[in-house]
């Protein structure tokens, strides 16, 4: 919202437009900059685009993309959605020639959810109903990666994993070289891991019922999530991996509360507090160097 500002319902076309000129501005000042220090530039192509995220970013409450009825617009006609990342992809192309691009889904499948609510897994198939298609297309990422292979000529796919994003536990990450596959399978381009990530925060309620629980500490199972990611992504054809994030605050209100608690390192008012991952990763990048 503090980037874009509010999109309204009846100017989609224009913003549609203006997006070419806007990432050609803002793509041209990165590849400038990039070149003075001789660093290779990965152009990422929007975030999260698939329908259930354009939805709940812009819903009341969340806000992080305004106004609500445009955005819906975007997530429900794909035709205007792609519009709008292909004239942001010619903008970065016109302004950086042969820069490579990447576009981003977020990895997550409904059965990811049910997965974990079913007590006993599902023996025989069963018919699927209009409310299961309907799921399908709001959250399976998979049928949003048919759409970029269709309309977007891209050089990398990324895939954005954060499993059990709400509940926490039990602590995921082991299949993502099987989403790294799949992608790969679907649009027959190399496979990057932009983003993974686990939330630290912890309601009042959260902290008692782990308490009770004898679960680890918030930390340690955010380095057990790092664990089960990386050794997933190591056994994979991935072509690289950033996690989500180095740094965040987390006395600045998010919404929801557990964005602030992404960051490799926090800042607690104005103390920096590195967390047990940030060593995991760097630890697991230098061994991944040295097998090279």
């Amino acid at each position: 919202t503090e980037v874009v500002g509010s999109v309204p319902r009846a100017g989609l076309d224009a913003f549609i437009e203006e997006s070419y000129g806007y990432a050609s501005k803002a793509a041209r000042l990165i590849g400038e900059t990039a070149s003075r220090y001789n660093v290779e530039v990965v152009f990422g192509i929007e975030n999260e685009i698939d329908m259930k995220s354009w939805i709940m970013q812009s819903l009341p409450g969340i806000a992080w993309r305004e106004s609500s009825e445009a955005w819906i617009s975007f997530a429900l006609d794909s035709s205007l959605k792609y519009r709008r990342l292909n004239n942001i992809l010619r903008g970065v192309k016109d302004a950086v020639p042969g820069a490579r691009t990447m576009i981003n889904v977020s990895a997550e499948d409904a059965e990811d959810l049910l997965g974990l609510l079913r007590r006993r897994p599902r023996v025989l198939p069963a018919q699927r109903g209009a409310l299961e298609t309907f799921s399908d297309k709001m959250v399976d990422w998979k049928v949003e990666l048919e759409h970029v292979k269709e309309r977007l000529d891209v050089d990398l796919v990324g895939i954005d994993t954060y499993p059990n994003y709400f509940l926490k536990f039990p602590i995921m990450g082991q299949d993502t070289a099987n989403k790294v596959a799949q992608a790969a399978a679907i649009c027959g381009k190399p496979v990057f891991n932009p983003e993974f990530g686990y939330s630290t925060y912890r309601s009042l309620l959260e902290r008692f019922s782990a308490g009770l629980l004898l679960k680890p500490s918030a930390p340690r199972m955010q380095v057990e999530f790092f664990r089960n990611t990386l050794a997933s992504i190591e056994t994979s054809q991935s072509v690289g991996t950033f996690p989500w994030l180095l740094m965040t605050q987390t006395d600045k209100v998010e919404v929801p509360r557990q964005e602030s608690y992404f960051g490799l390192f926090q800042m607690h008012g104005r103390t920096v507090r590195k967390q047990p991952a940030f060593d995991y990763y760097v630890d697991w990048l230098q061994r991944r160097d040295g097998k090279k």
